[in-house]
């Protein structure tokens, strides 16, 4: 009777053990230098994406990489932890990729970061805030990159992205400045229409200059004629 319970009871805990070391939606447990990790996987095969980073698990490490995998893709809730077992990093994946809502926290306990994300890219408001709780960094996401108003309030920067991009908004002048630039435009006016009148006047001089020659050449001629005229009635 002890034999057959034994019997059973090593069967039962063997098959505890196998199903906790196979069966992939078994919560995984490991830990590094610094954290420790715990999470859960799937062994289910996806088709990966170019502009995606994707996070998996092999040789009792947790990988990452763009576009691409070799192990079992983390899946559900991550929790990873300070050796204090103070919260590091909280956040949830489906088929390897970030989903929802992830924070992180700094070892005091304080909020470092918030940030949401959709089938693995960065997606909505993003806030960042030093250790003392102090909102330092804010801003947008759209489908991985920054997007609309970014204020850094360290730097004292405001920027503005369009997909990722800045973007210079188009300011418009101010009245004054309205002004000055309606001078400016007259006063080039003023200089051009000067310099088309010197030009019309130059061009009047060097036609007289050319026409007077020909004038007193013809008065010369008819007064050597007249001359030669007399001389020989004479």
């Amino acid at each position: 009777m002890k034999t057959k319970v034994l019997t059973i009871f090593l069967a039962l805990v063997s098959g505890f053990l196998l199903i906790s070391f196979s069966d992939p939606y078994t919560i995984k447990r490991i830990s590094d230098a610094n954290f420790r990790y715990e999470f859960y996987t799937t062994d289910k095969k996806i088709k990966t994406k170019s502009n995606k980073i994707y996070y998996w698990f092999k040789g009792g490490l947790i990988h990452n990489s763009q576009s691409g995998m070799t192990g079992e893709l983390l899946q559900d809730k991550f929790i990873k932890m300070y050796h204090s077992n103070q919260l590091a990093e909280q956040g949830t994946f489906k088929k390897g990729l970030k989903i929802g809502l992830w924070k992180t926290w700094f070892t005091n306990g304080m909020l470092e970061t918030t940030q949401k994300w959709s089938n693995g890219l960065e997606s909505g408001k993003f806030f960042r805030y030093n250790e003392s709780g102090l909102l330092i960094e804010k801003g947008s996401f759209k489908s991985g990159r920054k997007h609309g108003l970014w204020i850094d309030y360290i730097k004292k920067d405001t920027v503005i992205y369009k997909r990722g991009i800045v973007f210079v908004k188009k300011v418009k002048p101010s009245k004054a400045e309205k002004t000055k630039i309606k001078e400016e435009k007259q006063k080039i006016k003023s200089v051009k229409k000067e310099d088309r009148i010197k030009k019309s006047a130059s061009k009047k001089l060097e036609t007289t200059s050319e026409t007077k020659p020909e004038k007193e050449g013809f008065f010369k001629r008819l007064f050597s004629k007249k001359q030669t005229k007399e001389k020989t009635n004479g």
